[in-house]
């Protein structure tokens, strides 16, 4: 999305940040003859702020243990020296210090509705958040939904976590419905999410008595001995996970 002014033109990809997460870069398109452009965020925080480049900006939310309660900022452009405005771009923090539904990694899902107004441009909805593995932690159902010029509509996005074998113990996410269109991407809504592991470390039971020497397929014969990964267990449905064996074999006369 391009914002124009006498002096310069603006574009970047997202009007959010999210806390601890990426830039967001915003490129500034000038002549030799503009003047000097000088930004600040209104009102002015430490939840969100921004670097000089040299193509423009880059916008972040440094990470911190409190939740902001404001979200939307505005960062304004003015030229040096004066109080003449000529850009202002908005911006939504999305906090991740706020309180955090928690379920199960089997559990879910994360319901977002989407209520699309009739606009001249399409515009595309989907559920993300700024980690690169998203799609290794999550399943969306729909993936996408799309409206047309001039269509509006409602419909529900799911979020269900993907159950894995691997201890990970709990995570959190946030989670961003976010809206496409005329190349920006618009924040809707987020929800914090705790994602609680049912994958744990066990531990080895003591290991049973031999069974009775049998013969095998191959002409062999053979006893065995086995012992089972347990959790001390916590009331919900875990995984066991324990380092070594579950099964000894011993050869045998028979």
């Amino acid at each position: 999305m391009y914002t124009y002014s006498s002096i310069s033109a603006v574009h970047r990809l997202f009007d959010y940040v999210e806390e601890g997460g990426s830039d967001v870069k915003v490129t500034v398109i000038k002549n030799k003859t503009d003047p000097k452009i000088v930004w600040s965020f209104y009102p002015a925080s430490k939840y969100i702020k921004f670097r000089n480049t040299q193509t423009g900006l880059e916008v972040y939310a440094p990470e911190n243990n409190r939740s902001d309660e404001r979200k939307r900022y505005q960062l304004i452009g003015f030229v040096a020296g004066t109080d003449k405005i000529v850009v202002k771009l908005r911006f939504t923090v999305v906090d991740n210090d706020r309180k955090a539904k928690r379920i199960l990694e089997i559990g879910g899902p994360i319901k977002f509705n989407v209520n699309h107004k009739k606009t001249p441009y399409r515009t595309e909805y989907m559920i993300s958040d700024f980690t690169a593995g998203i799609f290794n932690d999550w399943e969306f159902s729909p993936l996408k939904i799309t409206f047309l010029a001039n269509q509006s509509g409602s419909a529900i996005m799911y979020a269900r976590p993907k159950d894995d074998d691997i201890v990970e113990g709990t995570e959190r996410f946030v989670l961003s419905l976010k809206k496409i269109s005329r190349k920006l991407v618009s924040h809707v809504q987020s929800k914090v999410v705790d994602i609680i592991d049912n994958d744990v470390v066990g531990e080895w039971s003591e290991w049973l008595t031999f069974s009775k020497c049998q013969r095998g397929i191959f002409g062999d014969c053979y006893m065995s001995m086995l012992r089972q990964c347990t959790s001390a267990g916590s009331g919900l449905s875990v995984n066991a996970h324990c380092h070594g064996q579950s099964l000894k074999r011993s050869r045998c006369a028979c």
